[in-house]
């Protein structure tokens, strides 16, 4: 009899299984190119320390952000922007056609809105007296 049962004590071997199983079940709709390639940008101050940057993932023809900061004293400075344009240029190189990430309500919606983002989604309350907002950009 087939039932769910927790199995963390096994997590690579139900890891595994699950995503063979997914994996045969998304070739038949997504094009065969699907790497996840890497992506990373950096601010550097003058002794080579990171100070700012992007880190992502290429995902077919789209750009994902994970992670974006600059450093509070260098911030308003247009630096955030710079990466961001930076960003959406290599990734056209690569093929893209839209980036898209996630934010939280206390760090820069706003920001992302002003540089061409839209919000398509969101989570209220996660984590508590905050919203996790979902945004994408389109390139033109």
């Amino acid at each position: 009899m087939v039932a769910p049962a927790v199995d963390t004590d096994r997590l690579d071997e139900v890891r595994g299984a699950v995503a063979a199983g997914l994996l045969q079940h998304n070739d038949r709709f997504l094009p065969p190119d699907r790497v996840r390639r890497p992506f990373a940008l950096s601010l550097r101050d003058e002794a080579g320390a990171v100070v700012g940057g992007l880190v992502g993932e290429m995902r077919m023809d789209w750009l994902y952000v994970d992670l974006l900061w600059v450093d509070k004293s260098l911030r308003g400075q247009g630096q955030g922007k710079a990466l961001l344009d930076l960003a959406e240029t290599e990734a056209r190189k690569r093929g893209a056609t839209h980036m898209h990430l996630s934010t939280w309500s206390f760090q820069a919606p706003e920001f992302y809105k002003a540089n061409g983002f839209v919000e398509f989604g969101r989570i209220k309350d996660h984590p508590a007296g905050h919203d996790n907002i979902y945004l994408v950009k389109r390139f033109s």
